[in-house]
């Protein structure tokens, strides 16, 4: 039970759970529109209408689906982020809108888990860290006439087995399987999203050099062997440090030249009075970094921008092909929705790897910063910690929720309890604080004695042992990490 509180609880893990009686949460704009066209759907209870991806308390509410009956009591939770900025004016010469801008994040239970101990794909192509995100837009007009128009993107972890597991280092090894090991995983991945979304054009920040471009290289391989087979996939590698450094982030327009015939084909869910037809969604972009947080948060806001711009242009308020048009007709708004988009990604980040996401002040403010480099230097080291020393116990409570680790009769297994990393850190730091003592009462000529011995009893001997304590945890800080006990093995799941 301490598991499945802890799990539920966002003090402790940065856990957000959303439900509604009036909607169906788990579905898109286009997605429930298409249920309520749909007689049949329509009439089902909530649950069973549910996108099963996004249904997070589904094995809890199992026994009560199976007594039947009970729909009534069955009410699905989604695990994410909801933003909303409310309410909004754009207002121009000759037009006038009231509006709103919602931004939710519906987190998938399949392959659920942490940054470090759930990683690329398992054997079935669910990857680690899919998120759905919807923008939607809604503008009134003077006549009380709306029109609503939604936006829907995807971030995953590279759908390829491997894995980094902690070791105590900063950057754990990567592990990749075998190609062949990783066809039928990609394979399915992909034709999952391509029946649900119709295209794909999927983006690959990551480094096309180091550990993360043998990743790259491995993406790109796959992506042409299933495009020998099969259509709808379009892969588009953008090196996010290489191109933008720690602070030339212009240069995403380079991105956004290579997406926006794809923008453009795709379109985006639009019903009501705006000019044109409703249109549907036809395609997804599909974005990823290793870790699909950072890099992936920024490019998702570009993306989310472009679409609030279009939505404008149609309502006859900005041209979208000025790049300054936003900034400078709506400055207000431009401000609040760069924050909505950053507080969306800092939400995704904790849920995965324990902070706030990087780079989330270009994302507020447009700009990199000197403040904002260090925010990230601090996140990075609380990740560091985080990841290695109780992540185990995170990973442990969302595998008993979501049904990765079923309950016996026998109740689970007994839990080894890890040592602390504080005792040996805290020893250490003491070693030197009375090496730095004793320098300090040497200086004074408080320590009498032959000079050499007092330096080598007094300040060398605390030192050298400081290191030999630090030296000893780098040796064998595997028995520090803080590891998952309920399923292990989906860390890496091939042999």
């Amino acid at each position: 039970m301490e598991l499945i509180e802890d799990a539920c609880d966002p003090g402790i893990f940065g856990q957000q759970f959303f439900y509604s009686y009036g909607t169906d949460i788990t579905l898109t704009q286009q997605r429930f529109t298409a249920v309520q066209e749909d007689p049949a759907a329509a009439k089902k209870p909530q649950w069973a209408r549910a996108d099963k991806r996004f249904f997070w308390n589904k094995y809890l509410t199992q026994p009560l689906i199976d007594a039947g009956g009970l729909d009534s009591f069955v009410l699905p939770m989604m695990l994410g982020s909801i933003g909303e900025l409310r309410p909004l004016q754009f207002q121009t010469p000759d037009k006038h809108y009231g509006a709103s801008i919602t931004l939710i994040a519906r987190r998938s239970t399949q392959r659920i888990g942490t940054r470090h101990w759930r990683r690329g794909a398992d054997s079935q192509g669910y990857v680690a860290n899919f998120v759905e995100s919807e923008q939607v837009v809604v503008l009134e007009d003077k006549q009380g006439n709306l029109a609503t128009s939604s936006f829907v993107q995807v971030r995953g972890s590279i759908p390829l087995l491997w894995s980094q597991i902690p070791n105590i280092k900063y950057k754990p090894p990567t592990r990749i399987a075998p190609p062949s090991a990783s066809h039928p995983a990609f394979d399915h991945h992909f034709k999952q999203l391509l029946e649900t979304y119709q295209d794909v054009v999927a983006v690959n920040l990551v480094n096309q050099h180091g550990s993360e471009g043998i990743l790259a290289k491995a993406f790109q391989e796959e992506a042409q062997r299933f495009g020998e087979s099969s259509s709808g996939l379009r892969l588009v590698a953008f090196d996010f440090h290489k191109q933008c450094g720690a602070s030339n982030y212009k240069n995403l327009s380079r991105l956004w030249d290579s997406l926006k015939e794809d923008f453009e084909r795709h379109g985006f869910y639009q019903s009501g009075s705006l000019p044109g037809d409703n249109n549907r969604q036809r395609g997804v972009v599909r974005v990823n970094c290793i870790d699909c947080l950072d890099r992936t948060n920024v490019v998702q806001g570009l993306l989310g921008r472009k679409h609030l711009e279009y939505v404008l242009d149609r309502a006859g308020l900005l041209d979208a092909t000025d790049i300054l048009a936003l900034p400078n007709t709506f400055p207000q708004v431009e401000r609040k929705f760069k924050w909505l988009w950053a507080d969306h990604g800092d939400d995704i980040s904790r849920q995965y790897a324990g902070t706030g996401a990087l780079k989330s002040g270009f994302t507020r403010t447009g700009k990199r910063t000197y403040w904002g480099i260090l925010d990230d230097g601090v996140k990075s080291a609380v990740r560091y910690y985080v990841n290695n020393f109780s992540d185990g116990r995170k990973q442990d409570a969302s595998d008993l929720v979501t049904g990765n680790y079923a309950l016996s009769k026998d109740g689970p297994p007994a839990f080894q309890k890890v040592p602390s990393i504080w005792l040996p850190v805290i020893l250490a730091l003491n070693l030197m604080v009375w090496a730095w003592f004793n320098f300090i009462y040497m200086v004074l000529g408080r320590i009498d004695g032959n000079i050499f011995v007092s330096i080598t009893k007094h300040i060398m001997l605390p030192i050298l042992l400081a290191i030999s304590v630090m030296a000893a945890v780098g040796k064998y800080g595997n028995m520090f990490i803080n590891r998952p006990q309920l399923r292990p093995d989906l860390s890496q799941t091939w042999k």
